[in-house]
């Protein structure tokens, strides 16, 4: 049995330490306690520098909100709180300061009020602009973008992430562009790709279909009306003549194919050329070469999807660039002796 005097003490003792503990004093000091160790750990996020990831590039895309941009450098490792990021920025009036472009961080270590300033500071990568003509081939478009400093752009049979563009020649749509002079070869392709996939893949699914032809089918046929003929309306008649020409299982014969294959300027192919043994040598071997013979524009990829009925069964390209169609290899033969002697 406990003694009373005991228990008298002990509820004194607990009696005076509930009002030592629920003091407006004692609750006071100990939420400025919190308050100074928040400040703190937000004072030690601010300043504190981390290391970034690599590579040290950030893109802000248009139109997104600073609470966006914080999350999304959150989730790339970039920073370590959105909330205080979002915090400072507003502390700063630098929440409506923050550009849309690509930044390279100029140091591989750098704090939150660092990373803050540099990306309001407007010192986002400057674009360059090229333009990509119709009919160009990767290794033209690769010696296109060396000259506006781009290194190490893929060359003829350059691949991207499988499916049917596991070869991109072809598919990297001839267009003017602007890309930030720190993009990648990884970047281009991509714009370029995604471009191809706007203009042609999304608005001409249907007709490619109703055409009965697949798509790398169509896109290598109008890479050959590109090198072929000039104009559009004369792509329009050779598409359906090398078209006819592939269902009745003859060779399309033409030059564009292995031109393509041994390079060189050389307007005319030699005999010994035309005896190459390649499959772009389509005087030797039957029906397309195996990838497009470059990158064709809409003109062409329209020709090939609606080509224009017609007679003909051959054609030839006078100097001048003129083409001369004919309905029998007689008629071809005697305009070849005449305009391409």
């Amino acid at each position: 049995m406990i003694p009373e005097n005991t228990t008298i003490v002990k509820q004194a003792f607990f009696h005076r330490l509930k009002k030592v503990f629920t003091s407006p004093g004692i609750i006071l000091s100990a939420f400025l306690a919190l308050v100074l160790l928040a400040v703190l750990a937000t004072v030690w996020l601010v300043y504190r520098a981390v290391d970034l990831p690599e590579p040290n590039i950030y893109e802000i895309v248009p139109g997104a909100t600073s609470r966006e941009i914080a999350y999304d450098l959150a989730r790339k490792h970039i920073i370590r709180s959105p909330d205080i990021f979002n915090l400072y920025l507003s502390l700063k009036n630098m929440d409506t300061q923050l550009q849309a472009g690509r930044y390279e961080f100029p140091e591989p270590r750098m704090s939150l009020r660092e990373i803050a300033a540099f990306l309001t500071s407007g010192a986002k990568a400057k674009e360059v602009e090229f333009t990509v003509p119709e009919g160009f081939t990767l290794e033209q478009i690769a010696a296109l973008l060396q000259g506006k400093g781009f290194f190490n752009f893929l060359s003829k049979g350059g691949s991207a992430s499988g499916g049917q563009f596991s070869n991109l020649e072809g598919y990297l749509f001839p267009d003017t562009y602007r890309v930030y002079e720190n993009s990648d070869s990884g970047d281009i392709i991509e714009k370029m790709f995604r471009n191809f996939e706007k203009k042609v893949v999304l608005p001409f699914a249907s007709e490619i279909e109703n055409s009965g032809r697949t798509l790398p089918e169509i896109i290598t046929m109008a890479s050959i009306l590109e090198k072929e003929v000039q104009t559009e309306e004369d792509m329009k008649k050779a598409a359906d003549v090398l078209w006819r020409r592939l269902d009745a299982d003859w060779g399309l014969e033409v030059d564009s194919t292995l031109k393509y294959e041994i390079g060189g300027a050389n307007p005319s192919l030699t005999y010994d050329e035309l005896k190459i043994d390649s499959p772009y040598n389509t005087y030797k071997y039957k029906g397309f070469p195996p990838t497009p013979i470059g990158n064709p524009g809409l003109k062409a990829i329209m020709a090939a999807i609606y080509p224009e009925p017609n007679d003909y069964w051959f054609y030839l390209s006078k100097p001048d660039g003129e083409t001369v169609f004919s309905k029998t290899l007689q008629e071809h033969n005697f305009n070849k002796a005449k305009y391409l002697k």
